[in-house]
């Protein structure tokens, strides 16, 4: 019974680390500026409450509400001009600890819609829509 009890813990302590990764369908169908990191949407984008920018010089994207307490900024090496193209990345997110960053991140364009673009690492657990704004 002791030893039970131990896997039975053990278990419940790697399921409780696991990394959630962004499911692709729902992702792809919802073109809402976004950053999901480990499955989980960090900031999405609300026209009443929020603003973004975009610096073609830089590849940047940016996205924050009207406070500026939460946002996200994805600057690209590359935008990505058709679906399958990848770019290395640097991201920063707000928290309510704090911020967050994830660095040298390969995204790759999984649709590309006008001026929309759907990026996601390999592994899903970092995803964004940007808009590229003109």
């Amino acid at each position: 019974m002791r030893y039970g009890s131990i896997i039975l813990i053990a278990g419940t302590l790697l399921c409780a680390s696991c990394i959630h990764s962004t499911p692709m369908e729902p992702f792809l169908a919802d073109d809402t500026v976004r950053l999901e990191i480990d499955g989980t949407p960090v900031f999405t984008y609300d026209a009443a409450t929020c603003q973004l920018s975009y610096n073609e010089q830089r590849r940047e994207f940016r996205a924050m509400n009207d406070t500026m307490l939460d946002y996200f900024c994805i600057t690209l090496t590359a935008i990505p001009a058709r679906e399958g193209d990848t770019a290395a990345a640097s991201i920063v997110w707000s928290t309510p600890d704090g911020e967050r960053t994830r660095n040298d991140v390969t995204l790759e364009a999984k649709r590309i819609k006008g001026d929309v673009i759907w990026l996601c690492n390999g592994n899903r657990h970092t995803a964004a829509v940007v808009n590229v704004l003109k």
